[in-house]
C-alpha cells in the first residue's frame, strides 16, 4: 500500500511542476502579446538635427523652405523642371549622421506622421551604413532602404513593418552592390529622408511632418521562444532526476535492459560493418567492385552452362598511370579514374557490367557476347579514350586484353588468359587490343 502512495505522490509532484510550467508559458505569451512594448518617438518640431533638401544635387531647380510649428515642421516647396524626377524633402540625422546611427532592426512597427497639401505620394528612405561599401562622409554610399506611399487622411499616421521596405534598385545598380548586400538592413541608420514621391506634380506644394515613432518589444520573439524552450528543458530534466531517484530500487532491472540495449547496438554495429564490407560498389567511380562482380559472374556462368550463351571478359589497364600520379598527384589520378568510368559506362550496354578490379584496372563482363564482338567493343573504347580529354594535363590511353569464357572454366583461369592478353598489349607498345584465342567447341 505504501508503495502505491509513493507512486501517487511522485506523479502528483511532477504534475505540479508541469502545471507551473504551463502557467508560466501562458503568462509569458500573454505578456508578450499585450505588453512588453518599447516605444521610441521622434518629434521633429523641436528636433535640431534636420535640414531641407532639394534635387539641386542632381541638377534640378526645385526650391524648398523649412519652418516649424508647435507640433510639426512645414516643408513649403516648388517642384520645377530640370531633373528627370524633381523632388524636395527633409533630412533627419541620427547618431553622428555619417557612420553611427540608430539600430532600428529591433522595432517591428514604424509610424510616420506626414500630411501632403497636394497630390502625389511620399517617399521614406531609411539610409543605412555598411562598412563593406559605405564611405564615411559620402551620403550617396548609404544604402537606400525605401518605401513610397499615399499618406491619406484616413491612414494618418502611416504604419509600416520593416519587411515592407526594399532597397532601391537604381542604387544597387549604380554602386554595383552584391545581391546578398542588397537586402534591407535597419541595424545602423544614421540618416532618414522624407521626400515628395515620384508622381508629385510640378508646382507649389506643402508637406506637414509631425515625426516618426518606432515600436517594438523589450524582448525579441526568438529570445522569448529560446527562454521558454530552455525552461521546458530544465523542467523535464528535473523531472528526469526525480524519476531517477524515485526508481533507484529498480536500477538493477534498468541496468540489465541497458546492457541488452548496448548488446543490440554492438550487434547492429557489427551488422553495419559487415554490410559495408560486402558493399558491391566502388566508392570512387561508382562501378562494381569485386564483391559485386562475383554475383554477376555467377549469373553469366549459369547462362553459359544452360543456354550456351557466349560470355566475354574485357580487362583494361590505364597506360602509364603511375606517371600520372607521380607527376600530377593522386587527386588528378582519381579524376582520371572517375572520368574513364563515366566514359566507359556511356559506351557499353546496360546489361554489361563494369568493374573496378583494382588500382587502374577495370573489367567489363559482356553477357551474350562472342569474343569477336567484345574485340570490336574494346577497339571502340580504346579509340574513344584516346580521343577524349579525360584530364587537361595530358592524353590518356588504355591497353586491353580479351578472353571468352569456356563452360565450366575456373574464373581464375579466365582472368589469367585475359591478363596475358593485356600483358601482350602492354609489351607491344600499349594503347592496343589483344585477344586470348581458343577453339570454342559446341
Amino acid at each position: 500500500m505504501s508503495r502505491i502512495f509513493e507512486k501517487i505522490y511522485v506523479l502528483f509532484r511532477m504534475n505540479i511542476l508541469i502545471f507551473v510550467l504551463l502557467a508560466v508559458t501562458v503568462i509569458a505569451l500573454f505578456a508578450y502579446q499585450n505588453g512588453l512594448d518599447v516605444i521610441e518617438p521622434l518629434y521633429l518640431h523641436d528636433y535640431p538635427y534636420l535640414m531641407a533638401e532639394t534635387d539641386s544635387a542632381d541638377g534640378g531647380a526645385s526650391a524648398v523652405k523649412l519652418s516649424r510649428t508647435d507640433s510639426s515642421i512645414i516643408v513649403d516647396y516648388e517642384l520645377k523642371e530640370g531633373y528627370a524626377y524633381p523632388y524636395v524633402g527633409v533630412k533627419i540625422f541620427l547618431g553622428d549622421g555619417k557612420t553611427r546611427g540608430k539600430d532600428l532592426s529591433r522595432f517591428d512597427s514604424i509610424f510616420v506622421w506626414v500630411k501632403p497639401r497636394g497630390e502625389g505620394t511620399v517617399r521614406l528612405y531609411m539610409r543605412g551604413y555598411d562598412s563593406t561599401f559605405s564611405r564615411p562622409g559620402d551620403e550617396t554610399s548609404l544604402k537606400f532602404n525605401e518605401i513610397e506611399f499615399y499618406p491619406l487622411e484616413e491612414t494618418y499616421p502611416a504604419v509600416f513593418v520593416p519587411q515592407e521596405f526594399r532597397v532601391a534598385g537604381w542604387w544597387v545598380a549604380q554602386n554595383e552592390i552584391n545581391v546578398h548586400k542588397a537586402r534591407v538592413d535597419l541595424s545602423n541608420i544614421p540618416l532618414i529622408e522624407i521626400q515628395t514621391g515620384t508622381n508629385a506634380p510640378l508646382g507649389y506644394g506643402t508637406l506637414e511632418i509631425k515625426g516618426l515613432c518606432f515600436k517594438g518589444k523589450k524582448i525579441e520573439k526568438e529570445e522569448l521562444a529560446t527562454a521558454l524552450v530552455a525552461l521546458w528543458f530544465i523542467t523535464f530534466f528535473v523531472i528526469l532526476v526525480i524519476r531517477f531517484f524515485d526508481y533507484s530500487r529498480e536500477r538493477a532491472a534498468n541496468k540489465k535492459k541497458r546492457e541488452e540495449l548496448e548488446k543490440n547496438l554492438r550487434a547492429l554495429e557489427i551488422e553495419k560493418s559487415e554490410y559495408e564490407k560486402s558493399s558491391k560498389e566502388d566508392p570512387l567511380t561508382g562501378c562494381l567492385n569485386r564483391a559485386g562482380f562475383s554475383s554477376v559472374l555467377m549469373r553469366e556462368q549459369e547462362n553459359l552452362q544452360k543456354n550456351d550463351s557466349p560470355v566475354s571478359f574485357v580487362i583494361l589497364d590505364i597506360d602509364h598511370f603511375k606517371h600520372v600520379n607521380d607527376t600530377y598527384g593522386h587527386m588528378v589520378g582519381d579524376e582520371v579514374l572517375v572520368n574513364l568510368a563515366k566514359l566507359i559506362q556511356s559506351k557499353i550496354r546496360n546489361t554489361d557490367a563494369l568493374v573496378r578490379w583494382g588500382g587502374e584496372e577495370f573489367v567489363i563482363l559482356c553477357g551474350d557476347t562472342p569474343i569477336q564482338n567484345a574485340q570490336f567493343l574494346a577497339e571502340k573504347l580504346r579509340m574513344a579514350i584516346e580521343n577524349t580529354q579525360l584530364i587537361k594535363q595530358q592524353k590518356i590511353t588504355c591497353s586491353f586484353g580479351i578472353a571468352e569464357m569456356i563452360a565450366g572454366e575456373d574464373p581464375k583461369r579466365l582472368f589469367e588468359r585475359a591478363d596475358k592478353a593485356l600483358y601482350a598489349s602492354k609489351e607491344n607498345g600499349r594503347n592496343r587490343v589483344t585477344s586470348a584465342t581458343f577453339r570454342h567447341t559446341r
